[in-house]
């Protein structure tokens, strides 16, 4: 493993470029390129807000801006994405799957009542059965998904203290799983909503031969669901399909993951030359 704590002459430089008051913090892995390995390194207030980077090379040297553009690009855009990992994808990994739960229960347990007086909604309570199971196991998907990024993770931490263009490839493929496993998902809730509101309309109706507790449950679910869907669904959507402008962004349905990192790719490269290029404390 190389090392990856500041040296004298690291230190050095990043006094040299440090302004008053200012805190500063060297993140402990590097991004290979070539022969050499880079450094970064946040300069903040002392509130906590990021004021500068500055790109160091492995024997503290301050390389030109130009030549400092690719490895801070990549040492920031793999920091976001661990970020990432480590909050949004464990808070869905543990989310709570009981609405699906629930709807599956409640659906096997009245499915065969249903169909005696409506037999035509087969297909449509059989969409909805399949869409709770789906539901149920997406903790399971994002899991997996996590531990594998974690265990690349230290591949830096523990094993190397370096990544280089191809881990990160890697990397970013394996987190792009993630974007595709929930888009899909929502994507075919949105699909189902007209069922969901068919089964809801069904079900309501006096000549259904249900049981008031059976039926009171049903509808219960089914508005939670649609109430869920005004609330939240169509605010998860557009965080997919709409960019941090209102800007569409193109998502080829046969071809969902690839779209999405694309779409990813191009908003990162944005940000990098908007929020981080004009605090870059690198020479010209």
């Amino acid at each position: 493993m190389i090392n990856v704590k500041p040296t004298k002459n690291h230190k050095k430089s990043i006094k040299a470029h440090k302004r008053l008051f200012e805190k500063w913090n060297m993140w402990e892995f590097a991004f290979k390129q070539g022969r050499d390995y880079y450094f970064i390194v946040a300069y903040m207030q002392i509130t906590g807000k990021v004021t500068g980077y500055l790109i160091l090379d492995q024997n503290g040297n301050v390389p030109s801006l130009d030549e400092a553009k690719i490895p801070s690009y990549n040492l920031v855009l793999y920091n976001t994405k661990v970020n990432n990992a480590v909050t949004e994808m464990v808070i869905q990994m543990k989310k709570s799957m009981k609405p699906y739960e629930e709807m599956y229960e409640v659906l096997m347990a009245y499915k065969d009542y249903i169909l005696k007086e409506k037999p035509l909604l087969e297909s449509s309570i059989n969409s909805i059965i399949e869409q709770s199971k789906e539901g149920m196991k997406r903790p399971v998907k994002i899991r997996d998904i996590v531990m594998k990024l974690g265990n690349m993770q230290r591949e830096i931490t523990r094993g190397t203290g370096y990544f280089e263009i191809a881990f990160l490839n890697r990397f970013e493929e394996e987190y792009g799983k993630y974007a595709e496993i929930i888009y899909t998902f929502i994507k075919r809730e949105e699909e189902l909503k007209p069922v969901y509101e068919e089964l809801r309309t069904v079900v309501s109706l006096q000549e259904m031969g249900l049981a008031a507790s059976g039926k009171k449950k049903i509808i219960g679910i089914l508005d939670a669901w649609l109430s869920s869907f005004d609330r939240v669904l169509k605010k998860s959507i557009s965080s997919f399909e709409l960019d941090d402008r209102g800007n569409k962004i193109p998502i080829d349905l046969t071809n969902i993951k690839h779209s999405i990192s694309k779409s990813s790719e191009e908003i990162a490269k944005r940000d990098f030359k908007r929020l981080i290029l004009p605090i870059m404390r690198n020479p010209k």
